[in-house]
């Protein structure tokens, strides 16, 4: 039974083989007529880019003002935080003064 297997199998990588041997042919024809066109692979990523720009609501400027509310916001956070710890701690152990 295994030497039925064997020729199936060797059937099936050929085949496996010969398509992917055709998909590389196309994509290298593919390549060479967009390089014939003028339209580099930037283009690819750009032309969806295009299609987005309209619609994208995050910029550059609306994240720096969420960063810096976020950097505002735990800098004050742990100023408050430092505060109350301070005065916790002159409240457990207070200074004798002597000088009196």
């Amino acid at each position: 039974m295994s030497t039925n297997r064997e020729p199936e199998a060797s059937e099936d990588m050929l085949e496996s083989i010969d398509e992917l041997k055709e998909r590389l042919s196309s994509m290298k024809r593919m390549m060479e007529e967009r390089k014939a066109t003028g339209s580099g692979s930037k283009d690819l990523f750009q032309g969806h880019a295009r299609s987005l720009h309209g619609t994208n609501m995050i910029d550059g400027n609306f994240l720096s003002f969420v960063f810096g509310g976020s950097l505002v916001v735990i800098l004050s956070v742990s100023v408050y935080a430092f505060y109350n710890l301070y005065h916790a701690v002159l409240k457990k152990f207070p200074s004798s003064h002597t000088e009196l």
